[in-house]
Formats: structure tokens, sequence, C-alpha cells
């Protein structure tokens, strides 16, 4: 009987441990698959991030090629006569001219045609939305861009290794939120950033030791705040010239109705003593309809921007604006003359990478998003232009967007 019992014991034991050796072995091949599903997945978005990137050179080799140039014109694609309204998807296009009124380019993936931009249904993406601008209304329209195809190198696999895009957005047709160089407020003037943004003083420290727009809430300003001035307000815009940069110039070919009104509220709070106020909502909804219509006395194109500082003064738009806001166009020259022009040197670029599957080429496996403030710097870049450089650069997350 001992003998059988002792026999009985070995049996048991053998038996559990081949049910540990059982185990462990699923617990190795479950391992196995996790550490390779992470692997896939560290694999995918980083092709993601290297396709994001992608879209976000593209967008600067475009910047400069097309706007490196001092006398290239910038502006809005509203100035080109894409109407205000809460679908619009590339109103907020940013486009470039040349100065004879040419148009040469949209600076969005998929608007590499057409003097007027348009966003086709079929793979276009948002790169600007929700929890960048609140609901899509007009002034705080959505921007939508197109997916562009990266395909795989020559002797790898068939098809695509993913996609990419890319928006850059016009910062110079923005309100700076920090005061401009040498600026200063009529006695009991109020700044333009304080009429959108109730108590943020532009000369606060808190506004300037930002370092982005969107951190504008720790100078005081709530969400819907900041939402509402993604297309009419940034952190400081800069502007590239042989002395060095000039902070807060206004590129007028926009077509913003609150960046004119900011414009008005600008001119108000410099304009001299015992000059007319100006009615700003009265001359930001006159300018915002009759900025893209034809001047032909002053050279500026139907569905084109002002080419120059002087064809915007002396334009019919603005005295039109002026005579409905009851301002003095002579006021109004020599006050804002010199914080005007007709091209921007800031700009915002957001792109968009993904990777799909290499079996199933519709199903995207991951997805990233980057963005850049990119400044055109007083510096020349032979043949080019002056050089554009990246300023600062963050991932961002569809939270983000």
């Amino acid at each position: 009987m001992k003998r059988r019992g002792r026999q009985g014991f070995a049996l048991v034991l053998v038996v559990s441990l081949l049910g540990l050796l059982v185990l462990a072995a699923y617990a190795l091949s479950v391992l196995a698959r996790v550490n390779s599903s992470l692997a896939t997945v560290k694999s995918a978005q980083t092709q993601a991030r290297q396709n994001a990137l992608l879209g976000l050179h593209v967008a600067l080799g475009e910047l400069q090629r097309h706007a490196g140039a001092d006398e290239r014109i910038t502006g809005m694609a509203g100035i080109a006569g894409v109407p205000a309204g809460g679908v619009q998807t590339a109103r907020h296009w940013a486009g470039v001219w040349s100065p004879d009124g040419t148009h040469l380019a949209w600076l969005a993936s998929g608007g590499e045609a057409g003097v007027v931009p348009a966003v086709a249904a079929a793979d276009s993406l948002p790169i600007v939305a929700t929890n960048s601008l609140g609901a899509s209304v007009t002034d705080r329209e959505h921007v939508r861009i197109v997916r562009q195809t990266v395909p795989n190198p020559p002797g790898g696999l068939p098809g695509s290794a993913g996609h990419y895009a890319y928006w850059a957005g016009d910062e110079g047709v923005k309100l700076s939120l920090a005061l401009a160089d040498g600026a200063t407020l009529v006695p009991g003037g109020k700044h333009a950033i304080e009429t959108h943004f109730p108590g943020v003083s532009p000369t606060a420290p808190a506004v300037l030791d930002l370092r982005l727009y969107e951190q504008v809430a720790l100078a005081g300003a709530t969400t819907a705040q900041r939402q509402g001035g993604f297309h009419s307000h940034t952190l400081r815009h800069e502007s590239a010239a042989d002395a060095g940069l000039i902070s807060g110039r206004l590129n007028v070919n926009s077509t913003s109705v609150r960046y004119w009104r900011g414009v008005a509220d600008t001119y108000n709070a410099l304009r001299p003593a015992g000059s007319p106020v100006v009615n700003a909502d009265a001359f930001a909804q006159e300018m915002a309809v009759r900025a893209p219509a034809a001047d032909p006395i002053y050279g500026k194109p139907a569905g084109g921007p002002f080419l120059t500082v002087e064809s915007f003064l002396q334009g019919q738009a603005l005295i039109a604006a002026l005579a409905a806001g009851g301002g003095s166009l002579l006021d109004f020259i020599t006050v804002m003359e010199p914080w005007l022009t007709v091209r921007s040197d800031t700009f915002r670029i957001r792109a968009y990478g993904d990777a799909v599957n290499a079996v199933d080429p519709a199903r995207v496996e991951a997805v990233a998003y980057a963005e850049a403030i990119v400044q055109r710097m007083p510096e020349g870049l032979p043949g080019f232009g002056r050089r554009f450089v990246i300023r600062h650069f963050r991932w961002l997350g569809p939270d983000d967007i």
C-alpha cells in the first residue's frame, strides 16, 4: 500500500508539473502575441507620425516656394470669393498671389488647382474642427483638407504606406494678442483684443509671457473665447524686414467680420483726440462684403487680393466701410497706414498622417497630427526669397483638432 501511495503521489506531481508547463507555454504565447501586437501598433504609430511629418515638410516647402519672395501677396480664401457660412470648409485656407494678382497656390492639400478653392467630399478630413473652434458658424468655419497617398517604396509591398495632408493657416490676417511694437493707446482707448477677450490686457505680463495662442486661458480667457477667436486672433504675428521682425502688422486681405471689427476697434483705440469713433460693427460688415469685389481704378481684381496697401486705402471698399461706420478716411489713413500690409510672414501649419493595413489599405491602423508655427525671417534663402523657419512644434491628438 505504501508503494502504491508513493506511485500515486508521483503521478499527481508529474501531472501538476505538466499542467504548470502547459500554463507557462500558454503564458509565453500570450506574451509573445501581446508583444507582437504592441510592436505592430508602435510601428503603425511611427509610420503615421512619419507621414504627418511628410505633410508638414511638404507644406513648408510650398510656403517657401510660393511665399518666400517679398513681392508675393497672401490672404485668406474668403478674398477669392468663398462665402461665409457654417458649412464652408475652405474659406480659411491661405492663398498666395503674384504682384499682378495672378493666383499661385492654395496652401492646403487638395487645393493644387482652382482660383477659388473647393474641397471634394471624397477622402477629405477635418484639420480644424470642434475642439479648436466649437460649432461651425460664420467666421469660425471648420477647415477640411484632402488626403494624399504615400506609396510604398519601389521594390517593397504594393499599394500604399498611408496618407498625409496639410493646411497652412495665415496668421497675418488675425489680430495679435500682444500689443504691436511701438503702438500706444489713446487715453481711455480700448485695444481690439479687449473687445473680444474682456479682461485680457494686451500689455499684461500674463499675455506677454505666453508662447502659444492656445495658452490664452492662462491670461484669463475662457474656452469659448479661445475657440471663438481661433480664426481672428493669434498670439503674435511678425513681418520680416531688412531691419528685423516687426510685430503686429495687419494683412488687409481678409473677409472675416471679427477681424475687421478688431481693425476698427484698433483704430478707435489709436485715433487722434477729437476724431470720430468708427462704428466697428457697421465698418466690419461692409468690409467683409466688399473686400472680394473688383476695384479696377486701383487694380483690384474681382475675387482677388488687394495688391498694395495704397490700393486698399484709396479703394472703394474702405471708403464705403468708413461711410457706413461714420469714420474719417484721412484720420484712418494717418493712424493705420503704418500697420497695414498685403502679405503675411507667420503661418500655422497643421499636418495629418496615417498608416494603413498592408493587406487591407482601407483599414487605417494609426493616425497622427502635428502643428508648427512657421516664421519668415529677414535672412534670405538663395532663389527662394527670405527663409521660413519652424519656431514652435508640437504633436496634437484628435482631441486638439
